[in-house]
């Protein structure tokens, strides 16, 4: 995934980084984030890591990485790691979206 934040419109102010696990792939139905090892974010620019899961404790099925959000005309990177049982359904209802 590659976000180019100055294509953003101006009325969009957060952008959440999110997986949920066996939306379309058959082979990773009944898998969870406790069974990845590791997931990274890195900046394009410097190739640098500006978020890291390892070792998730837990079954959850969905997960918020971060969120890339404006603050005062600029762009700013908020590391979340939260997870969620069940799916895309309760990641989507903690921003108040029905799916």
């Amino acid at each position: 995934l590659n976000i180019v934040l100055s294509k953003i419109p101006s009325d969009i102010k957060t952008i959440a980084i999110c997986a949920v696990t066996g939306i379309d792939d058959e082979s990773a139905k009944g898998k969870n984030f406790g069974q990845v090892s590791h997931s990274a974010i890195n900046e394009l620019a410097s190739n640098k890591i500006i978020f890291e899961l390892n070792h998730v404790k837990g079954t959850e099925t969905a997960m918020i990485f971060g969120e890339v959000y404006r603050h005062n005309g600029e762009w700013k990177f908020k590391a979340v790691g939260q997870g969620f049982k069940g799916g895309l359904g309760p990641l989507a209802a903690s921003y108040g979206v029905n799916v």
